[in-house]
């Protein structure tokens, strides 16, 4: 099902009582039907073999999910829940908490078979029936088994074996390699995922990679580290290679390597050319060609092909345990092998068909502008003697791409586990036709709720076309740095500021936007102008700078006003897809009105957005991919005009500043892909003047 219910209408509570009410009328239904042959004979009775559903309640964040658990103690089901997460929310072990990924599972691994790890050991003696961790959120969690001396990983690992009701981050059921590493079957389960409007983006990345030259360089200089700690500390190391030999493991890192050495000189060997719309030098390819890139054989040997995988995982597991097994290993602790066996996951699981229809393959030169992130430098010594890989000899460093453009191939393994039932919703789904188009799955349940307000009385809204000094608002790249155009937003935001009570919100649709209108108002006075009636607040990136932020804004709201000196309140200058109109729930006072300066568009420069487009296009329809990307535009305006309605109560107005969202006097095509609540509200003025009016 999917299921479009507006911020406030109480969705979370009515999915959460309503799965768990029908799960306990089927835990009564089995219980009876294995007593009684009347009700096995009942049309639609379960089967003596059936299972009682378990209901996995998946959202983006465990911040989002801690929500969940307080409005779940407000109910009267107590069901078992439990909370999972990754060892980096729940390891409380002091120097094991420090590291990452696989470096992380690798020392923990030790610590527990040294017995060096006192939480694990008051898990395992039985410690674990002193914590209940029913209607806890995760920090409550880890809070009342570091108490208790008790491992919280553990401890929930081993409550969700029979838990009713499991909170997750949906990224880790939606990805393969994690959701198998849980331990947990999802036969017959419910599944619901709230905050369903990032699904799409997740699917498509946990089903993705990337892989850099650096992080192939990396994965060798590992091998390398590796293969040194077994030549001089082997026989410490041999009790953690398990039934494997010293000697053995050093065999299986010289060809790993020649394998990975193969895969740069392949990397190399792909022919680029100038590419006239991304003005960059690369390659596309189907997906199927990865398998040829992977498979090629080189100078030092074959290549990697899907049976292969298996050996590979082996021998990586193995030489991070060796890395982190050194109390002198390199700093990566094996990063960068990790990634490699988890692309080698993403890649040999579809078809080669599949592989096509879902995938595509790009191979680019990096551009000196890029980051120089992950990787680590080679070393001057090569186990080999003197051969050196293709990329130390020549060329720019190249990044190999495989990308996913549908998330039906998440889902559609979710589906092949056989699930009862698939839930997504979410405040913002809409445009719902072009939604459940892109999940790529049936859903025979849509439902758009209405809202629990009162639109006419509770909600205004507007589109205007032009500012105060008829500058046009169109906020397109081409205009959006022109003078006249900040200078008269400046002029609509001083106005609104004036008149419009409490917390106002701008939302501009990048940070670079943001960041240069606030700029050319500091410079030519206007920022003074409007703070005189009241403060802005810029949002930042960072977590410990939003907090502060979000104090301040908080205490300009609060602060009493003189009489007749203004309408007093604050003004948070945000970006869409940002936290602040993403993650935080703003409740009366913090939000009167949203801005929406601009139609936030996906970034037209990244090649992900260009790709995706031209994939869309060529697997469908010439204009599928224009539509996918106005689509993800109004998604994030219908998630960023939320925030200004937050309970029954709530009220406020929002403003589309931008020519674009009108034509002829009404709302243009664009503009129709509004949340159904929202629309009817929202008209088309004459003149700034009449938002005032």
């Amino acid at each position: 099902a999917m299921l479009e219910s507006p911020t406030g209408t109480g969705k979370t509570l009515c999915l959460l009582c309503a799965a768990l009410g029908w799960r306990r009328h089927r835990q009564q239904q089995v219980a009876e039907a294995r007593t009684s042959w009347e009700k096995q004979a009942e049309e639609g009775a379960p089967t003596l073999s059936a299972g009682t559903p378990r209901i996995w309640y998946a959202s983006r964040t465990h911040s989002q999910l801690k929500q969940v658990v307080a409005e779940l103690k407000k109910t009267s089901y107590k069901p078992w829940s439990v909370v999972l997460g990754s060892r980096e929310h729940f390891c409380v072990h002091t120097s094991v908490s420090r590291h990452t990924g696989a470096s992380q599972n690798a020392r923990c691994k030790r610590a527990r078979d040294e017995n060096r790890c006192p939480f694990y050991t008051g898990f395992k003696r039985g410690g674990s029936s002193k914590v209940n961790t029913s209607l806890l959120d995760i920090e409550e969690i880890v809070t009342a088994c570091k108490e208790k001396m008790i491992c919280p990983y553990f401890k929930c690992r081993e409550d969700a074996k029979e838990a009713e009701l499991l909170l997750i981050p949906y990224d880790y059921l939606i990805n393969p390699t994690t959701r198998e590493s849980m331990g947990v079957s999802l036969k017959d389960a419910i599944l619901v995922f709230d905050e369903g409007h990032n699904i799409e983006k997740s699917c498509e990345q946990a089903a993705s990679f990337e892989l850099r030259s650096a992080d192939i360089g990396g994965a060798i200089t590992e091998l390398d580290d590796a293969f040194d700690i077994l030549e001089s500390e082997g026989p410490i190391c041999e009790e953690a290679l398990g039934d494997m030999t010293t000697d053995q493991l050093m065999a299986h890192i010289n060809l790993l390597k020649k394998n990975l050495c193969n895969l740069e000189d392949s990397l190399l060997a792909v022919k680029l050319s100038r590419d006239p719309t991304t003005e960059r030098t690369m390659s596309k390819a189907p997906g199927s060609h990865i398998l040829e890139i992977f498979g090629r054989s080189g100078r030092l040997g074959d290549g990697i092909c899907a049976k292969d995988a298996q050996r590979i995982n082996l021998i990586v597991r193995k030489a991070i345990t060796v890395l982190t097994y050194s109390q002198d290993s390199t700093s990566s602790g094996g990063l960068n092998l990790d990634k490699l066996q988890s692309l080698l996951a993403v890649m040999f699981t579809p078809q080669p068909a599949e592989l096509d229809k879902n995938y595509q393959v790009l191979v680019y030169e990096e551009s000196e502008e890029e980051p120089k992130k992950g990787g680590t430098k080679r070393k001057a010594v090569d186990f080999f003697g003197d051969m050196t890989t293709a990329a130390a000899r020549e060329g720019k460093p190249r990044t190999l791409c495989l990308w996913c453009f549908s998330c039906s191939v998440a889902l559609q393994q979710l589906e092949q586990l056989g699930v009862h039932s698939l839930i997504v919703t979410s405040g913002t789904l809409s445009p719902m036709d072009g939604t459940i188009e892109s999940f790529g799955v049936p859903f025979p349940v849509v439902l758009e709720n209405k809202h629990v307000i009162d639109p006419s009385k509770q909600l205004w809204g507007g589109v205007i076309s032009n500012g105060p000094d008829g500058v046009s608002m169109e906020a397109s790249f081409k205009h959006c740095r022109e003078p006249a155009y900040i200078r008269d937003l400046g002029k609509v935001v001083q106005n609104l500021a004036s008149f419009v009570p409490d917390g106002l919100l701008i939302a501009f649709h990048s940070y670079k936007q943001k960041e240069d209108v606030l700029k050319a108002w500091r410079q030519s006075g206007l920022y003074d102008e409007i703070t005189s009636r009241k403060p802005i607040f810029d949002e930042p990136k960072g977590n410990r700078e939003m907090q502060l932020t979000m104090e301040g804004y908080s205490r300009a709201l609060n602060r009493e006003m003189p009489a007749g000196t203004g309408t007093g309140g604050a003004i948070l200058a945000a970006v869409c897809r940002g936290k602040l109109c993403e993650g935080i729930d703003f409740t009366d006072r913090q939000c009167r009105m949203v801005i929406m300066v601009g139609i936030p568009y996906p970034n037209r420069n990244d090649l992900r957005v260009i790709l995706k487009q031209s994939f869309l296009d060529s697997r469908g329809n010439q204009g599928d991919g224009r539509a996918w990307y106005t689509r993800e535009a109004i998604r994030a305006v219908n998630q960023t005009l939320g925030r200004v309605i937050r309970h029954r109560n709530d009220f406020g107005g929002v403003l589309l500043c931008d020519t674009r969202y009108a034509k002829d006097g009404r709302l243009a095509p664009i503009a129709r892909g509004l949340s159904s609540w929202l629309a009817p509200s929202v008209s088309v003025l004459p003149s700034f003047e009449a938002a005032g009016g």
